[in-house]
């Protein structure tokens, strides 16, 4: 119980009760991950993902709640992930290639993208015919959530995705990768555009 504003005897309250905070490499698995070890309370991440995971169980037997992120591919309870990437062409350029932006989180192997938007705040320009994909990663995931597309559609607004939240158009993370933009034939000159996506956690 917090009685004191003193650091130290916070600290040893919540020694005395074994609640920890800890780090794992995947996915901390219920009755065995930090048994004897973690009380109730305790909080694990995931130093893959940076998913947070609280016992919600006893010391004996703790069971790992996912309090950060989607659903974790073992079940249990969640939200839906939601991931972000901004692409600036002051900050990222614009030559023909698959640019991943500065800002470009990556998303974890088996996910189940079910939809999102492509947020253009500045009208992406080119210096001829260019083609913008939006994708993750390399090879066949470049296109994955945008096929080619010319630039000039890509002005202010919202631009449409492949996975529109329907069963058909979901797309399955093959490998972990980082969000992308993929241009082709002219380089760009301009732009600027988010791309935000919401998955579950799928299994292999």
């Amino acid at each position: 119980m917090l009685t004191t504003k003193n650091i130290w005897a916070q600290l040893r309250d919540l020694a005395n009760n074994k609640v920890w905070r800890g780090a794992n490499n995947g996915v901390p698995v219920d009755g065995t991950t930090g048994k004897n070890l973690f009380g109730i309370g305790s909080e694990i991440v995931d130093y893959n993902t940076g998913i947070r995971y609280v016992n919600v169980g006893t010391l004996a037997s703790p069971v790992w709640a996912n309090v950060s992120g989607p659903v974790s591919a073992i079940g249990g309870l969640g939200v839906v992930g939601n991931a972000k990437m901004t692409y600036s062409f002051v900050t990222d350029g614009g030559a023909i290639s698959t640019i991943t932006p500065t800002n470009s989180p990556t998303i974890p192997v088996n996910a189940i993208i079910l939809g999102g938007t492509i947020d253009i705040t500045t009208q992406l320009t080119s210096g001829g015919a260019a083609t913008i994909a939006v994708g993750l990663g390399s090879g066949a995931q470049v296109a994955s959530l945008k096929a080619a597309t010319a630039v000039a559609s890509y002005t202010a607004g919202q631009l449409a995705m492949i996975p529109v939240f329907t069963a058909a158009t979901y797309y399955k993370v093959t490998a972990a990768a980082r969000l992308t933009v993929t241009v082709a034939a002219f380089a760009l000159t301009a732009g600027k555009l988010d791309v935000d996506i919401a998955y579950i956690q799928g299994n292999a």
